[in-house]
């Protein structure tokens, strides 16, 4: 039997052993909103801003930030980002970008979305498949939409902009002008002044930061080398953001409490869920808590964290049914150990209206005090060791013997027939209806390997704010090069 304080009377066995969210505590709890969807910025290297109705929440940005609609991602000279759908689509910004999530689909995956790319570049890789959910991409006067699985690169460096098609097929429309099909291979530079003309080539011209894309979608892949399958059965099962959870811990399936996840470092005695991270001000939720650990997303907005006094810390996911799809901020810590103190959320701060252009303050944006709080919590006296974590060693759960679960065998992977030519990826491994269906499985798009030598980055150096600059690739624009073959009107 596992000894400890229940953080809330409000949280019953029953909801314990589902791993769901009870209502949230009174402390610090904001007025209930709205059900929302949230889209996870994932990845941040160098200056990235975000900012909601003129305001901004945070600078520097913070990995593991929910984001929702309406909100934009702003990335400086130095900026790149990445962002994370729930249902495995993921867009990469690189440097002097922006990108506004202009709608999202409803709590459950229902319904469109659509992002705008306002300045710069951005690299895209959408999940399409089920036609009652869709995500497009606005740049300009342009929309583009992908037909099941497609990774594009859209460039607004010379507007009204350039449409990249490096896997699967996409609809290109302008206006009232009819859509021009493009396929995996195919590129597209739009006619300044004519929404019915635009050069189509045959050929995709390379850019320099296609490489870092490349390098941001194998670090993807090797977390992927970790997956157990643990989330084979949870809802949005193909989110990244599971691979994180298999790459950084251990699952194990315990008798009578079901699945129980637990991080490498929940070993050490100095370790407590809510003990490094921030508080984030919203305009929305108030503050939210933002983890500290680069695996900490699924596990701050759905299931419960219990302790066990054999084991330590443990995450069990339940139906993970995430906070804001109730339109209420709650921490979820279930059962806890003798002396553990509560998250302390601050309190509320007065927000500011919506300004209708950006307010020149600190960077060009309001932006509330203590929008963010960072915290460093000491962990409770009389903490002990708990046992290490390993793939090969058992351990004793709530009383019960578990082994951790196993990784599963690779999964097959697309190749590009090459960079800069004609042509769609081509499957390698079992056919598509065989793909595994487990946690974070994604179709497996390769890009281009990074050429050699590896290009250096050249910083632009206008500052960032207000509308991008001129965009600066890692090796400069004029080093883009293609395959030849000369373009041709659209059809």
């Amino acid at each position: 039997m596992n000894r400890g304080i229940w953080v809330s009377g409000w949280l019953s066995a029953w909801a314990l052993a589902l791993g769901t969210i009870a209502p949230a505590m009174a402390q610090g709890a904001s007025t209930p909103q709205p059900a929302a969807q949230a889209v996870r910025l994932s990845s941040v290297e160098g200056r990235v801003r975000i900012v909601e109705d003129n305001q901004l929440l945070a600078d520097p940005a913070l990995v593991n930030t929910p984001l929702f609609e309406g909100t934009q991602v702003m990335t400086s000279q130095d900026g790149q980002a990445e962002l994370q759908f729930d249902g495995g689509s993921i867009i990469r910004l690189t440097p002097n970008s922006a990108l506004t999530l202009t709608s999202l689909s409803k709590p459950g995956g229902q319904g469109n979305a659509e992002v705008a790319l306002e300045g710069g570049m951005g690299y895209f890789e959408l999940h399409n498949e089920d036609a009652a959910s869709q995500t497009q991409v606005r740049f300009g006067d342009s929309v583009v939409t992908a037909s099941g699985f497609a990774v594009l690169r859209i460039s607004l460096d010379n507007p009204p902009g350039e449409l990249a098609v490096f896997s699967g097929n996409a609809s290109l429309r302008r206006g009232d002008a009819a859509a021009l099909y493009l396929h995996g291979g195919e590129s597209a530079v739009l006619s300044v002044g004519s929404s019915t003309q635009s050069i189509l080539d045959e050929s995709i011209k390379t850019d320099s930061w296609d490489a870092w894309n490349a390098d941001r979608e194998q670090a993807l892949n090797s977390a992927e080398t970790a997956r157990t399958g643990a989330a084979s059965n949870m809802p949005d099962s193909n989110n990244p953001a599971w691979n994180d959870l298999d790459a950084n811990g251990n699952w194990y399936d315990v008798p009578g409490q079901g699945e129980v996840w637990s991080p490498y470092e929940a070993a050490s005695s100095g370790w407590e869920p809510y003990g490094s991270g921030y508080w984030m001000w919203t305009p929305r939720f108030g503050y939210i808590w933002v983890s500290g650990n680069s695996w900490g997303y699924l596990p701050y907005q759905c299931g419960v964290w219990n302790h066990f006094s054999d084991f330590g810390w443990g995450w069990m996911p339940g139906r993970c049914r995430p906070w804001w799809g109730g339109g209420l901020w709650s921490f979820n810590i279930g059962i806890a150990p003798g002396g553990y103190r509560p998250p302390d959320r601050p309190r509320p701060i007065r927000p500011h209206p919506p300004h209708p252009r950006p307010v020149p303050l600190n960077g060009g944006f309001a932006t509330p005090p203590n929008a963010v709080v960072a915290v460093n919590r000491r962990p409770a006296d009389g903490a002990i060791e708990a046992p290490a974590r390993d793939r090969d060693s058992a351990v004793t759960i709530g009383g019960h013997v578990a082994q951790p679960l196993r990784t599963l065998s690779a999964r097959p992977v697309y190749t590009p027939s090459g960079s800069g030519v004609r042509g769609a990826s081509q499957f390698v491994g079992s056919p598509a209806a065989q793909r595994p269906a487990f946690g974070g499985s994604r179709p497996g798009y390769a890009p281009p390997a990074r050429p050699s030598p590896a290009p250096s980055y050249s910083r632009p150096a206008s500052p960032m704010g207000g509308a991008p600059s001129s965009h600066s690739s890692m090796g400069g624009r004029g080093g883009s090069s293609g395959s030849g073959g000369g373009g041709k009107s659209s059809r």
